[in-house]
């Protein structure tokens, strides 16, 4: 019995990590788009001389962006749902809808992550037109938003089954990712 609240500690712990540095990365592109933009309005309106790479790289950016906030909300539990039938349910009803959708999504993103590669490796001699960035990096994002967007479904799927999910079915963030007090808010 301990063995196994060790390894769910440990679990809980590689959760929390992943999803801090998903957020901390997350915040870190944001604040890169946010000071490419200024530096392009104070670059095009005060100096009169625009920055030729400033779009491609908040294009680029806000890709990585998109995919990496994805799987953050993922992990949280956040996403966009339709809860009609969540509501007619039992906890166990519920836990075993939750299981039921993240596997749909999981699967989902195994299927688009296989297709995806072949994809992904076939432009990588295509660059940008301005920066040069190999089209592979820009595509890859899509691949490993996938992939995590599937990894925290399976860590979610897992911890419906174990019943560390919130009754309410609120996300991860407030059982794993966020330090536990004992306290519900």
């Amino acid at each position: 019995m301990k063995h196994q609240e060790g390894q769910r500690a440990a679990s809980v712990g590689g959760v929390r990590w992943l999803v801090a540095v998903e957020r901390a990365l997350s915040a870190a592109l944001l604040l890169m788009i946010l000071g490419t933009m200024s530096a392009q309005v104070v670059a095009r309106y005060v100096l009169h001389a625009p920055i030729s790479w400033s779009e491609e790289w908040a294009r680029f950016v806000l890709i990585w962006l998109a995919f990496l906030a994805a799987a953050m909300v993922m992990a949280e539990g956040q996403h966009i749902a339709v809860d009609l039938l969540s509501r007619w349910l039992g906890n166990k009803g519920k836990r075993r809808l939750e299981c039921f959708w993240n596997g749909v999504v999981v699967l989902a993103c195994l299927v688009l992550l296989i297709g995806g590669f072949r994809f992904v490796w076939g432009v990588g001699l295509v660059g940008s037109p301005a920066l040069g960035i190999s089209r592979s990096y820009w595509y890859g994002a899509a691949s490993v938003g996938l992939a995590l967007i599937a990894v925290h479904g399976v860590i979610n799927i897992l911890a419906a089954l174990h019943g560390d999910r919130s009754e309410t079915g609120d996300g991860i963030e407030r059982n794993v990712a966020a330090p536990h007090d004992g306290s519900r808010s």
